[in-house]
Parts: structure tokens; C-alpha cells; sequence
């Protein structure tokens, strides 16, 4: 078995979702001047590689504590959509793409964009499915989307529609995700965000479980 790391490290000098404040970590004591070693962290918890639960943008929605592991330990498929511009991407362009998209799945959105974390062309560069796609995968069922991107939305919107539309479905989405390049058409994923009561997303490594 080969497991494929789809997450981004977090460090003090880690790129930042415009507009939110920067991480701190720093060290409290040391072993070679304290005898053991602890550290602080702060930082948003929608910082870096990170899935959004339905609260974070629904009223009532549910938080990461009450969604079911099984949704986190399941099937992924990655549609490669790395030979086009970046930006919104039609049904009319997705469906065929989706073809083998099941009930349950997690769809990752390959626009290698990852190479680009760090950037500014990062903030531009991925793809993501507009408005009727994304309808046609929630009507098909997945659990959940990513992307190797900031957001299900353009980092310029205010509204956040297609957030709206992916979290007030009951539907999970992971962003700034990497390495999906690497990954097969269909395979076993793993999602871990930490458990924090009543969250409404989370710092989360994700990783792939390659036969």
C-alpha cells in the first residue's frame, strides 16, 4: 500500500485565505533549555488544509462532531480538470467527466493548482463546479467535494453561493488540498479533522490509501 499526503504543512510563514488573520506558532519551552518541549498554536480554524462542516455557513447546520466517521473514511474519485482554465466549470463540461462518480463518494478537483500555494496566482488558479454541476453532484449523492484551491467560491465573492449550496445540502467541503495529481481516478481516503465541540470546520490531514 502506498498512502499519498494530500495536505499542506502549517507554519507561521503559510499562505493565508485574504482577509483572515496569520497563524502563530511558537515554542513555550524547549528540552535543551527546559528539559521537555510544548508549543502554542493560534490560528483560524478554516487556515491552510481545512474541511468545512455545514455550520460554517448554515444556520442550524451540523457541526464536525455529529457528522459520522463513515463520511470520512470512504471512497474518493478525482476528476482531472488540470488542462483547463482556471474558474467555473459548466454541467454541460463536468458531466462526462463524472461519469464514475457513486453515492457517497468525496469528488477532489484536480486543477494543479497546488504547485502554485504560496502565490498569488494560487488565489486564481483552480477550478471548481458552478452552480448546476455542483446540483449535479449533490443530486448524485457524494459526501463531500475538494479542491487544490482556496474555496468552493472565488476568493472575490461575498456571498458565497456555491458554499451555500454545498453546506445547506448537508455536504462537506475540504480546501487547499495537494498532491492529487498522484492519485488514480478512484481510491480510498481518509479525512481527519481534529474533534472540537460544536465545530464548524477544522484544520484536517487528509491522506490517500493507494492499493
Amino acid at each position: 500500500m502506498r498512502i499519498v499526503d494530500l495536505t499542506h504543512a502549517y507554519s507561521n510563514d503559510m499562505p493565508v485565505y485574504p482577509g483572515l488573520g496569520r497563524p502563530e506558532f511558537r515554542d513555550l519551552a524547549q528540552v535543551e533549555s527546559d528539559g521537555y518541549a510544548i508549543s502554542e498554536w493560534r490560528f483560524i480554524n478554516h487556515t491552510g488544509t481545512h474541511i468545512d462542516a455545514p455550520a460554517h455557513l448554515v444556520a442550524g447546520g451540523a457541526n464536525l462532531d455529529a457528522i459520522p466517521l463513515d463520511r470520512f473514511v470512504t471512497e474518493a474519485v478525482s476528476i482531472d480538470v488540470s488542462g483547463r482554465a482556471p474558474g467555473a466549470i459548466s454541467l454541460q463540461e463536468l458531466e462526462p467527466l463524472a461519469a464514475g462518480v457513486r453515492s457517497g463518494d468525496v469528488v477532489l478537483m484536480h486543477s494543479d493548482n497546488a504547485r502554485r500555494y504560496g502565490s498569488d496566482a494560487y488565489w486564481t488558479g483552480w477550478s471548481f463546479p458552478d452552480e448546476e454541476a455542483s446540483r449535479f453532484l449533490i443530486d448524485r449523492g457524494v459526501s463531500a467535494i475538494g479542491f487544490d484551491g482556496p474555496s468552493a467560491d472565488p476568493v472575490d465573492s461575498t456571498t458565497f453561493p456555491l458554499h451555500h449550496l454545498w453546506l445547506g445540502a448537508g455536504r462537506l467541503i475540504l480546501e487547499n488540498l495537494t498532491n492529487l495529481g498522484e492519485l488514480p481516478p478512484r481510491t480510498r481516503i481518509v479525512i481527519a479533522p481534529m474533534k472540537v465541540v460544536a465545530a464548524n470546520g477544522a484544520p484536517v490531514r487528509v491522506f490517500a490509501l493507494l492499493d
